[in-house]
């Protein structure tokens, strides 16, 4: 059975929200952040989160994650719990011209890369560390931890396609890898296959179909990346392996829309997708998903709810197959 409720609601103070970000605690509550203000590139955009404890019927009510410097728009977070409990916040800050056409100094292109760690749930958080000074990459997707220890998160880079960035020693350093070839791409979303090797579905850049890449070298050098037949309206989309090995993936299933928001199984690490459901079918936008498995095995959905409201839906996989 689906089961869905708004995890944030618009305020005087932040009446758009956007690009959520999801994690489930060490203690099983679920952290879910975001970034909202009075609308994308704003300077009074402000990264916010909120949490749901086990068995709860509804999310707290948000508070600040990160506010940087208030001149200075936050950008994409992306939630992570590494091996030792301890929570990380990667994310964006522009720097740049925010208005005009976007391009080279202007908005997502002046995005730098950094991140906190948070040894409570998020309530409390470190010193900033500075992961990428240099403009031009994006957060979207939660990192991937390898079979090997190795860590590895994907980034757009606005001069160029997918990069990321790989740590093997428990991100304590970290190496920058990439372009992924081929057609124009972004925004990676990453699952280890049996054989160790890696498989990325890609948000298009310049195309309106989903594009794959593979990597045999922990993310230092990916395939040509090619077309797969699902569509997408230059949006992002995540991908989780599942505990009995399949694999679900979260897009929007149209080359046009931001709806209907879909979610897919895959029995065979992502070549097919033969069984899909939909989450949101009606006319908005529904966008910028993030997908997890928790423990006991239902996934979690967060998603952007029209650009007002930041929303939770929780299902079995079953339910992708059946409809209950």
């Amino acid at each position: 059975m689906l089961e869905s409720e708004y995890v944030s609601y618009p305020t005087d103070r932040h009446p758009s929200s956007h690009c959520s970000t999801v994690v489930e605690l060490p203690s099983g509550e679920l952290l879910c952040a975001w970034y909202a203000g009075s609308g994308e590139a704003k300077r009074d955009v402000q990264i916010l989160a909120a949490s749901k404890a086990p068995g709860a019927s509804a999310w707290s009510q948000p508070w600040v994650a990160a506010d940087d410097d208030p001149q200075l728009p936050m950008g994409n977070c992306v939630l992570w719990v590494d091996g030792q409990g301890l929570l990380w916040l990667f994310y964006n800050v522009m720097h740049g011209k925010l208005e005009g056409h976007w391009g080279p100094g202007v908005r997502w292109d002046t995005c730098d890369c950094r991140y906190r760690i948070s040894p409570d749930g998020g309530r409390t958080w470190g010193d900033l560390v500075m992961l990428r000074h240099q403009w031009h990459c994006v957060f979207r997707t939660k990192p991937l931890v390898h079979s090997s220890g190795a860590i590895i998160i994907g980034v757009e880079h606005s001069r160029e396609n997918s990069h990321f960035f790989v740590s093997r020693d428990g991100g304590a350093h970290w190496d920058f890898t990439g372009p992924v070839p081929g057609v124009e791409n972004e925004h990676p979303t990453l699952i280890e296959r049996r054989d160790g090797s890696l498989f990325a579905l890609l948000r298009p850049s310049d195309q309106h179909f989903i594009p794959r890449t593979l990597s045999s070298d922990l993310g230092c050098t990916w395939s040509t990346a090619v077309n797969t037949d699902l569509p997408n309206p230059h949006a992002a989309i995540d991908m989780v392996k599942l505990q009995d090995g399949r694999v679900a993936l979260t897009f929007n299933n149209s080359a046009q829309h931001r709806t209907p928001l879909t979610v897919a199984l895959s029995e065979d690490e992502g070549e097919t997708w033969p069984v899909m459901r939909d989450v949101e079918t009606e006319p908005g936008e529904f966008s910028y998903p993030g997908l997890i498995q928790g423990r006991d095995g239902r996934l979690h959905l967060t998603y952007t709810w029209r650009r007002t409201h930041i929303r939770h839906a929780c299902f079995d996989p079953h339910w992708i197959v059946t409809g209950r």
